[in-house]
């Protein structure tokens, strides 16, 4: 195997430019990624400095350059410069010194477009637009009547949110994915006298730590190459509510200065040395158990502690599977609004099929099965055939699975015990169907297979014991 085809290959397939400069700051590499960035093609950006393929930049304001000079790396800089074409280009660079003998003899440069994070910057020009009126860039659509059920579990998520409203401390919001966390939310910003005031959703997963500062709190003039006095979120979000989804993916040192924010009331733009008051209510939503964040050390403890004085936690539906024929018709009636037909919505045996499967995917996959099961029936009932097909294989609970399986439950025990004792059932059923394989009971199942070691673990299921 020639590795070093396969490093070339790799190189000049990712979207990241990569420069490398000797000590003089003459270009002695750089791939597809970084020419594009540059507007110079290779053979003529070779044995060239970095100054002349770059005309904007200079000693002071070149991140290679002042690696080069320094030997200190520069992590997570935002670039704004003309390139040799003149046309304007924003990138986040990391640029790492290398050093042979104790002297520094080069840098290679890691530049990531920005253009990849155009959303962001649009979202935030909109915001900005927005600021000083009565209504909000984030369009609020969902209230406490968006948030369907009739179970006890779902009652007193309601009621949570309705003593929530009233204050205006921070809240953790936590459950699976597709359990309707943002309608929680929404609906407490809407419950709250902070209704008329802006409400802003941000996202922190995969973003770059340095960016997402930047949207957060803001930036100063002179920060970085480029950069201009621009409000961030706080700012933005001043008298209303910042939700800030899948806080466990934000970076640790970042979790501290909103900590700090969150006690203090006051934010400090990037490059700033003045403070600013805001009145922002902070809400916080992950899609993992908030404990087990906590003990896998993706969320401070302080930061955890803080935000966890109110927090509500979104049952999954198999725990709550007396929603799930409120939410079946709701779904079908929407949907066939939607496409302009009338059914007698579901057959028994997918009704029966409905009520006893896991739904893994939570509401949100309800909704879409309904949705294919809709657009695809050509009967006045949807039934088992009109369902997704990664659902029709399920043997294991089809009716006369569950019809055998009523027959044998005996209520000497909670329901979650006896619940438990049939689901265990079904996945050893479906193990020794798929000859104990894994990948083909999770795909039989429709769970991913970290889903499915993690129920045989808590359910006690082993291969071995199955064998």
């Amino acid at each position: 195997m020639d590795y070093k085809k396969i490093l070339e290959l790799v190189i000049d397939n990712i979207d990241d430019g990569i420069f490398v400069v000797n000590k003089k700051g003459e270009v002695v590499f750089y791939n597809e990624s970084a020419d594009n960035q540059a507007g110079v093609s290779l053979n003529n950006a070779l044995n060239k400095h970095i100054l002349d393929i770059f005309p904007r930049l200079t000693e002071k304001t070149s991140t290679i350059l002042r690696v080069l000079r320094t030997g200190i790396p520069i992590v997570g800089d935002i670039q704004e410069y003309y390139n040799h074409n003149h046309k304007k280009v924003t990138i986040l660079t990391t640029s790492t010194p290398l050093i042979e003998d104790g002297e520094v003899v080069g840098v290679v440069e890691i530049a990531r477009d920005m253009v990849k994070y155009g959303d962001f910057n649009k979202k935030i020009d909109k915001i900005r637009k927005n600021k000083g009126k009565k209504i909000s860039y984030e369009k609020t659509i969902y209230s406490l009547n968006s948030i369907l059920g009739e179970s006890k579990e779902i009652l007193e998520v309601k009621e949570r949110i309705r003593k929530i409203a009233e204050t205006n401390s921070s809240v953790l919001v936590s459950g699976e994915t597709g359990t309707g966390k943002e309608l929680v939310v929404q609906s407490i910003h809407n419950c709250s006298t902070r209704k008329d005031k802006p409400f802003i959703a941000q996202n922190c997963a995969a973003i770059p730590v340095t960016l997402l500062e930047g949207i957060l709190f803001g930036t100063a003039l002179g920060s970085f190459t480029g950069s201009k006095d621009s409000p961030g979120l706080f700012e933005l979000a001043d008298g209303g509510t910042l939700f800030l989804d899948e806080i466990n993916s934000m970076d640790i040192t970042l979790q501290a200065k909103l900590l700090r924010v969150i006690q203090d009331g006051y934010i400090r733009r990037i490059g700033d040395k003045k403070t600013r008051k805001v009145d922002v209510r902070i809400i916080v939503a992950m899609n993992i158990n908030p404990i087990k964040a906590l003990e896998e050390k993706k969320i401070r403890e302080d930061l955890f502690y803080r935000i966890n004085v109110l927090s509500i936690e979104m049952p999954p539906l198999r725990d709550r599977r007396e929603d799930i024929r409120v939410l079946t018709d709701y779904f079908i009636k929407e949907m066939e609004a939607e496409v302009g037909r009338k059914t007698k919505g579901l057959s028994e045996d997918a009704a029966n099929f409905f009520y006893n499967y896991d739904w893994p995917g939570n509401i949100r996959e309800l909704k879409h099965v309904i949705e294919h099961s809709v657009i695809m029936s050509e009967g006045d009932k949807l039934t088992l055939e009109d369902m997704p097909y990664l659902l029709k294989d399920r043997s294991s609970l089809n009716e006369e699975n569950v019809k055998e399986a009523r027959c044998e439950i005996v209520f000497d025990k909670p329901l979650k015990s006896i619940l438990n004792e049939y689901e265990k059932q079904v996945i050893e059923k479906a193990l020794k169907e798929k000859n104990y394989s894994i990948n083909d009971t999770s795909r039989l199942l429709n769970i991913p297979r970290q889903t499915l070691h993690y129920k045989m673990k808590n359910l006690g299921i082993s291969i071995r014991k199955t064998l």
